[in-house]
């Protein structure tokens, strides 16, 4: 956090599209630079859970099927809904279909709360921006080998390469493998295996002070298996059958897998009868392009191009009994397969004007995106069979504008607007039961519109002491749920259209970034309270007839999340840092009543929201040598209280509330070992062997059981690397 000198040293951060202070940035933001990316053991999706407390990596059918959740604000599984957070690859919206490698990154932001008016209209709850590392003056290169437990081995390397003062190019790959951590029983097959490759090519041109233009290329193959929801965590009995009004025939008659009998079995056994493999590719390629037209005033203009094909059979529900699989055991197909493809193109105008006083940025954005899914489902052995196959189409433009102009030197006002157009469409593809049947639409679309809007106050009480106000509103657009059917209506009438969703919030901040005596210090603190109409919310309603449960999206009237998000660090020593970061979230829904196929469902409470997380690190120098090198020690403990997995728990899905958890990594680090290039590491997550749930499939009132994802066990190992 600081330097040798004991001064805290600055973050820089581009949560506003460009460079500025993170202490003087008026947004709840967490940024992770490239070295506290290693210290922190960030190196997928879900170690960013325990590196940035309030951000929620829910995982519902396992490792390879993730959601960002921030401040109560997700996507369900089986929903079609747009996600609340974003994740961008330099300003490009990804489209990444399972879990990700972190390599060779510049740094990791994570923006917390409504973020439409500069990044998109679906940011409802926040956005997740990763920069990639940019090639530098210097001729360069690094080697990187790690191996652990479950037969960890990862190669990471990179090249820098300055061609000539106008011309850089950097290149990165990397390789990791490593067995999965549960054992199948009935067929033998370790679920979690990972094994993916990738690669990314950066090359910039600049050939003259005015004009810049960096290109980047990755791609990315994974070849492993899905961890699945396959821990059996609760069945559907015959009093909640009577409760409920529903006709299960009850778990307990014909699911071999019962609670009792996965207990007995442990985390990390299942019996699911099927395979659980995953295979896809991803790709991604953005062009930026900056050009100054004088000092005050800069063009940019940002291609994106991103795909991902992904064939994955996910092990839901694991129990001897298929009640459910992503197969179709009447056709044979097996496997969920997703392609997505996406063209964007951002053309900005940004700079300063009023001598200074007004910063401005304003833009015109346009995104055009295809999702082809094909999902073949087999219920009760075989009992029913169905395959969903449909192609969802997204046409977004947009027209944005933001100022902030200072009144003096200490007060500061901003103001934002983002109007956004979007088209969406459905069409039933061949594999689809809907196919030429009549009476099913083989083709919808609807269009939606909507401001985004943002009003914000800055205040500077002295040089280390800043405060902020801002009030906010934004919006996800509504669609069309593919796994429902293509009925023109919403959920209450049984069909697969579901309506935007708006949001507003209020949130009031403070920053501290100084010294407290001879210690550096830095502290944030954000209070906030949201309002959220039209909720998009999954449920599996048992409709009409003797046919399978389905997915539909519904539309909830109201809910609320207000919470407190904090946290501070210092260094009370030259060689000691410490660190903690906590938030509290209260997420309910006010009005949480909704109709589905005549019946009323009751919603509450708010799924994969923690109340509390809690991470606290001590950072320690042992040992500084310019001919010896730097031996460092580190331990950070992450704990996050129970968490729902469906959002009617209190109602129509009972006992699915996940229990609390505590995790406790270390590091152990010796850089450029005895004044060499060399660099050594020992490290742990989980080293107490916690066992714990990452999220689950809640379909009790459907299928009549629930299943838990369980979380990864202790792992550790040893990582060498060497810079050239």
């Amino acid at each position: 956090m600081s330097n040798s000198r004991g001064v805290v040293e600055e973050v820089i951060v581009t949560a506003r599209r460009r460079n500025e202070s993170l202490s003087e940035v008026p947004l709840s933001v967490q940024a992770l630079g490239a070295e506290a990316l290693e210290q922190k053991q960030v190196t997928s999706d879900a170690d960013l859970q325990v590196a940035v407390p309030g951000l929620t990596i829910r995982q519902t059918q396992g490792n390879n099927s993730l959601t960002y959740s921030i401040r109560g604000q997700s996507a369900d599984t089986f929903s079609g809904s747009p996600s609340a957070v974003v994740s961008y690859l330099n300003e490009v919206p990804l489209t990444i279909q399972g879990a990700s490698t972190f390599y060779d990154l510049e740094s990791i932001q994570v923006l917390k709360g409504p973020q439409g008016t500069l990044f998109g209209r679906n940011t409802t709850g926040g956005a997740v921006l990763f920069s990639t590392a940019k090639p530098s003056a210097e001729t360069e290169a690094s080697l990187k080998l790690k191996a652990g437990n479950y037969d960890l081995l990862e190669v990471e390397g990179m090249v820098n390469l300055p061609i000539s003062d106008q011309l850089r190019v950097r290149l990165a790959a990397n390789s990791i493998s490593k067995d999965g951590y549960i054992e199948n029983v009935n067929t033998g097959e370790d679920h979690g295996d990972i094994g993916r490759d990738s690669a990314r090519l950066t090359v910039s041109f600049m050939p003259n002070d005015q004009l810049d233009n960096t290109l980047v290329y990755g791609y990315s193959r994974s070849d492993g298996t899905n961890t699945g929801a396959t821990y059996v965590y609760s069945i559907y009995t015959a009093e909640d059958e009577a409760k409920y009004n529903r006709d299960l025939n009850t778990s307990s008659e014909f699911i071999a897998g019962s609670v009792e009998e996965q207990r007995k079995l442990g985390y990390y056994k299942t019996q699911h009868p099927f395979g659980a493999d995953h295979i896809g590719e991803d790709e991604v390629l953005v062009n930026t392009t900056t050009f100054a037209l004088n000092e005050d005033v800069q063009i940019k203009n940002i291609l994106g191009y991103t795909a991902g094909d992904t064939d994955s059979e996910q092990p839901a529900l694991g129990a001897e009994y298929p009640t459910f699989a992503t197969r179709n055991l009447a056709t044979g197909k097996v496997g969920n397969e997703v392609k997505v493809e996406s063209y964007s193109n951002e053309l900005q105008l940004s700079g300063t004007a009023m001598d200074g006083n007004l910063d401005y940025i304003t833009g015109i954005y346009l995104q055009q995106q295809r999702t082809d899914t094909l999902w073949p489902q087999t219920y009760f052995d075989g009992a029913v069979n169905a395959t969903n196959n449909f192609r969802i189409e997204t046409d977004t433009t947009a027209f944005y504008a933001q100022g902030s102009y200072r009144f003096s030197p200490v007060l500061r006002a901003t103001a934002g607007l983002r109007f956004t157009e979007e088209d969406v469409s459905i069409e039933q593809l061949a594999q689809s039961d809907y196919r030429g049947v009549d009476g099913f639409a083989q083709k919808q679309d609807e269009t939606f519109r909507e401001p985004s809007w943002l009003l914000g106050l800055e205040y500077s009480i002295s040089d280390s002491l800043f405060a902020y106000a801002n009030a906010r509103g934004s919006f996800r657009s509504g669609g069309f749920n593919g796994s429902a059917p293509p009925v023109n209506a919403g959920a209450t009438g049984g069909g697969n259209k579901f309506e935007q969703e708006t949001v507003e919030d209020i949130e009031l901040g403070l920053k501290y970034e100084g010294n407290i005596g001879a210690m550096p210090a830095r502290m944030n603190v954000a209070i906030y309270n949201m309002w959220i109409e039209d909720v998009q919310r999954i449920e599996f309603p048992d409709p009409p007839g003797d046919v399978a449960s389905i997915a539909v999206t519904a539309n909830i009237p109201e809910m609320e999340v207000r919470g407190i998000e904090f946290d501070a660090s210092i260094s009370p020593l030259a060689n000691l840092d410490l660190g903690i970061a906590a938030t509290y979230t209260d997420a309910e829904f006010t009005d949480g009543e909704t109709e589905l196929f005549g019946t009323e469902y009751q919603y509450g409470p708010v799924a994969n929201t923690p109340e509390n997380t809690l991470s606290v690190y001590a950072h320690s120098t042992v040992y500084r040598d310019g001919q010896g090198g730097e031996v460092a020690l580190r331990a950070e403990v992450y704990n996050q209280s129970s968490m729902y997995f469906s959002n009617a728990s209190d109602s129509l899905t009972p006992d699915t509330e996940l229990p609390s958890y505590t995790l406790v990594n270390l590091r152990a680090s010796w850089d450029q070992v005895l004044g060499s290039q060399f660099s050594a590491a020992l490290f742990g997550k989980n080293v107490t062997d916690e066992e714990y749930f990452v999220g689950g499939m809640p379909l009790g009132a459907s299928l009549g059981h629930n299943a838990a994802v369980v979380g990864e066990p202790a792992t550790y190992g040893v990582e060498l690397s060497y810079r050239f």
